[in-house]
């Protein structure tokens, strides 16, 4: 059964168009479907959305004075208790729906091994009303400041162009994608339904319904609470949780099977192309970090499902740590937890002018990502396996930024692979070898903008800037 599970994930992973999404507090998280994902700025995340998803192995290439909220790819923070938001759009289900509604819900108790203990409200929405339900939830919680400062610490690590419009690339992205959610504040399943209660409606529905037994069972809205985790520590548990639905949903499609019609394998192959389109146009930084929690997440639950939901449901009590657990369930099951980096202010040390954007943490799977814009992703996840801690720190002044990257890891020997891989990927991005090379740092010059990689045993130090006085201050403050 295990196989077989697997097996029919991966089928629903690489056939989603449209994924389900779960928000809590009015923050949401996607089931994206491609590689992408990352974790330095926050990208709104109004109702999470799914595309089509790729598996783990075939993966391409989640402020001065805010604060960013968990994951490069912004996530929505919540609803204030003064929001005047407008409650969402939807009607209620009746009849043949309902029913088929309350037989989803009450099987999957029985799968997952969670109860009700309050009332959920089950509301359908149309994709009209999902689309202006997510503009005014962007413009309330994601305002023009956010944005700037997301697409700034995005930029700095290449991820994006600096002129990108990123809210309106994440409201094409979530409006096209979502098929469902669950909003905690108000105890409701919205299930994206324009036409009959279909197979992916049901699949829907169940994968959001767990998300509201484990809202009840275990406080989403705490385990998840943005304010109290670093970004690889809030994508590793969003894993959890929506590897957990995912697994759940899956187990449900397992025991329907037989019954299947063509019409309902048609609905899991049918490709929209507005979807589809809405999804090639994010940058993959953005596609992979929405689809990280969804297949990652699946493998790293399944792995804990082996001994029994009991050990799923004990993993909230001791969440995953970082993504590095989530890549590598062993390290999980282990303790292996990450080391804390710390970096030094730098304010002072490059003048006047300069300020924090922002500070965070990048994690494993964020530093694959990163390596893997010019290295071939076997490469980049070699070289990001070692990984055991990071912080980072984006400074402006104008228009230059300042980016510092400070990692340690498993081993000299690891950091030296990584320094290997990052060396590839500052050549192939500049088109050029090092400038200069030695015995720990090397220094690349580019018409405007210098990146020095230096190492020493376990450590690796990053610093990309505007120009050679600025880079070498803070190298100075930096490495000791």
């Amino acid at each position: 059964m295990r196989q077989s599970l697997g097996a029919v994930a991966a089928v629903i992973l690489l056939l989603l168009v449209a994924g389900c999404s779960t928000a809590w507090r009015g923050e949401e998280t996607a089931v994206p479907t491609t590689p992408a994902g990352t974790s330095l700025a926050d990208l709104p995340s109004p109702m999470a959305t799914p595309g089509e998803m790729n598996t783990p192995t075939d993966m391409p290439t989640n402020t001065p004075t805010s604060s960013p909220s968990p994951t490069l790819v912004p996530t929505l923070p919540p609803a204030t208790a003064t929001s005047t938001r407008t409650p969402p759009p939807g009607t209620a289900p009746s009849g043949q729906v309902l029913a088929t509604i309350e037989a989803i819900e009450s099987e999957m108790e029985d799968l997952r091994g969670l109860e009700e203990t309050s009332p959920m409200t089950r509301t359908l929405m149309t994709r009209e009303e999902l689309g202006l339900y997510l503009e005014q939830q962007f413009e309330d919680d994601y305002p023009p400041e956010e944005v700037a400062v997301d697409t700034r610490v995005l930029a700095a690590f290449n991820f994006v162009p600096e002129q990108i419009d990123l809210r309106q690339v994440l409201v094409d992205l979530y409006s096209s994608q979502v098929l469902g959610m669950y909003e905690d504040e108000i105890d409701t399943l919205f299930v994206v339904n324009d036409d009959e209660f279909d197979l992916m409606d049901r699949l829907t529905l169940a994968h959001e319904y767990v998300h509201g037994l484990q809202d009840q069972a275990f406080g989403l809205d705490t385990f998840v609470e943005e304010d109290t985790l670093n970004d690889d520590q809030y994508l590793a548990r969003m894993a959890l949780v929506e590897g957990d639905a995912t697994l759940a949903m899956t187990e449900y499609l397992v025991n329907h099977m037989a019954e299947l019609s063509q019409a309902d394998i048609d609905s899991l192959l049918e490709e929209d192309p507005e979807s589809q389109a809405a999804l090639e146009a994010a940058p993959a930084i953005i596609r992979e970090t929405l689809s990280f929690p969804y297949d990652y997440g699946s493998a790293f639950v399944m792995t804990l499902q082996e001994e029994g939901w009991d050990a799923v449901d004990a993993a909230y009590g001791e969440p995953p740590q970082s993504t590095e657990q989530i890549l590598h369930p062993e390290k999980y099951l282990e303790g292996d937890e990450p080391q804390l980096v710390s970096l030094p202010p730098l304010t002072d040390t490059l003048g006047a002018g300069w300020f924090l954007v922002d500070a965070e943490t990048l994690g494993e799977f964020q530093t694959i990502l990163y390596l893997a814009q010019q290295v071939d992703r076997e490469t980049a996840e070699a070289a990001g396996a070692g990984w055991d801690g990071d912080a980072y720190a984006v400074y402006g002044r104008d228009e230059d930024e300042v980016l510092v990257l400070a990692s340690v890891w498993d081993s000299p020997a690891e950091a030296e692979e990584f320094v290997a891989a990052y060396r590839q990927y500052v050549t192939g991005r500049y088109g050029q070898e090092p400038n200069q090379a030695g015995i720990g740092k090397a220094w690349w010059q580019a018409a405007d903008q210098i990146t020095v990689l230096s190492w020493q045993a376990d450590r690796t130090f990053i610093v990309v800037g505007p120009d050679a006085d600025a880079v070498e201050r803070v190298l100075a403050d930096l490495v000791p």
